[in-house]
């Protein structure tokens, strides 16, 4: 395998919901960078307890309605999105990507059960299930990344755009980082906008229509930019299918 490129290994967790697109992304990207791929797993405990009542119901998005569901079907519609998960990052393997495959059954911890290390990248991947994104177990990983002072890529449920340029604004770091990003990809790099010189923090929120326009695929900034609501922040940019890669928090540079 190749020397790796920014990073040595991406930790990516991965729902068994997780669109296809999302996994194809990430397997792609650890390829691109010619990084061991650390694939987490999650189980979600409430679904599982879910299944194991004697009339579960579940919330059908196709008709936006609440539905009974047979005892056991939700348990086994889990068993049959998990084995698909893993028959695909079994597939990634034989064909040469180093990688390992861990399953968690734990919310925080997840992912961070060890410090992340300087050449980590935390990759976090949006459930398909627009409510997911808002509830445990996802949301509670997403704090937890988000805590982290590692690298965070969060990753649209569709993954990012298969083309189109990289961006970076704020700290200097951010904007390191998007460049190299895009000699990895071999993608355009491009330079945001980001206003006057005078403001302090430039909000990504802000930027979005700007970026959707030109049709960025992944931007990179600092956890500032995200505002003070960086969960709804990165749903947002997911929404436009705009991946967001967030520097190291060693590494931002702090407000003057």
């Amino acid at each position: 395998m190749a020397a790796p490129f920014l990073y040595t290994r991406l930790v990516a967790s991965l729902s068994a919901d997780v669109a296809p697109a999302a996994v194809d992304a990430v397997i792609d990207l650890a390829r691109a960078l010619g990084a061991e791929l650390q694939a987490v797993l999650i189980e979600d405990v409430a679904a599982l307890a879910l299944a194991e009542l004697p009339s579960p119901r579940a919330f059908d998005p196709r008709v936006s309605l609440w539905r009974d569901v047979g005892r056991g079907e939700l348990q086994h519609a889990l068993e049959l999105a998990t084995a698909s998960l893993q028959r695909r990052l079994e597939a990634a393997r034989r064909s040469g990507l180093h990688m390992q495959v861990t399953v968690a059954h734990d919310l925080a911890g997840s992912m961070l059960r060890e410090p992340a290390l300087e050449t980590d990248l935390l990759v976090v991947t949006e459930p398909a299930d627009p409510m997911a994104r808002f509830v445990r177990p996802f949301a509670g990983l997403l704090d937890a990344a988000l805590s982290s002072p590692a690298a965070l890529l969060y990753l649209p449920h569709r993954g990012a755009r298969g083309s189109g340029p990289i961006a970076g604004f704020g700290a200097g770091v951010a904007t390191d980082l998007a460049q190299k990003l895009a000699r990895a990809l071999d993608a355009p790099h491009i330079e945001i906008d980001a206003g006057p010189g005078s403001v302090r923090t430039p909000s990504l929120r802000a930027l979005l229509p700007q970026l959707h326009e030109r049709r960025v695929r992944v931007v990179a900034c600092d956890r500032a930019a995200l505002g003070e609501h960086p969960r709804q922040t990165l749903q947002d940019a997911g929404d436009r299918r705009l991946a967001v890669l967030l520097a190291p928090v060693s590494e931002e540079t702090p407000p003057r």
